[in-house]
């Protein structure tokens, strides 16, 4: 059995490795950080789970065709992320684009005040999640609104073997939203944005 991951942003390798040996320790795992063509790797995997930006970007590659193993399982997925651009987000395209200037003078700070926002726990460390180049990418993807093959393939609702989680205490995602955008996605009671609230046994 070999799983696909893609993280959320800020999320390091390391990080999403300890989450995927607890989920399935028997699989085999290949993951990605949440980058442009992250999703097209996955494609010779036998299932597929994706967390926040990296949803989004399993998302966006569906829309455009992209073709994914039978089991695909997304969590805190959205379409658009600013809250202007749609009701999948909580936090505006100004507040995106702050964070991504932060990202350039104080990577470090500007990563611990996200990670404190998204429920997340802190970094150990002041090291970078993975090359800052990405990073800053990933909030430029952010800052974006969906394109309207992406938006169609939302509403169209989710293919058979694929499932959406998004959690009622999310802090920066809209779940009623996130459920209008992605049709067939569904609210978990009492879960927020950490994909480990997910995956708990």
């Amino acid at each position: 059995m070999k799983i696909g991951w893609i993280g959320g942003w800020g999320v390091s390798l390391e990080e999403m490795k300890a989450i995927a040996v607890a989920h399935a320790p028997d699989a085999e795992h290949l993951i990605y950080p949440p980058v442009v063509g992250a999703a097209e790797n996955l494609s010779g995997c036998d299932a597929v789970i994706a967390w926040s930006l990296g949803a989004h970007l399993v998302l966006e590659a569906g829309a455009r065709g992209v073709q994914f193993p039978a089991k695909v399982l997304l969590f805190a997925p959205f379409t658009s992320f600013c809250s202007e651009h749609g009701k999948c987000g909580k936090h505006s395209e100004t507040q995106v684009k702050w964070l991504r200037r932060w990202i350039d003078t104080d990577a470090p700070a500007a990563l611990a005040d996200f990670r404190k926002r998204a429920g997340l726990a802190p970094l150990a460390g002041d090291a970078l999640p993975y090359e800052k180049e990405y990073l800053q990418a990933g909030l430029d993807l952010l800052a974006q609104p969906a394109g309207i093959s992406l938006i169609t393939f939302g509403r169209q609702g989710l293919a058979p073997g694929w499932e959406a989680y998004v959690g009622d205490q999310d802090t920066l995602l809209n779940p009623e939203g996130v459920c209008q955008a992605i049709v067939g996605c569904h609210i978990g009671e009492a879960l927020g944005h950490d994909l480990r609230e997910f995956l708990a046994p």
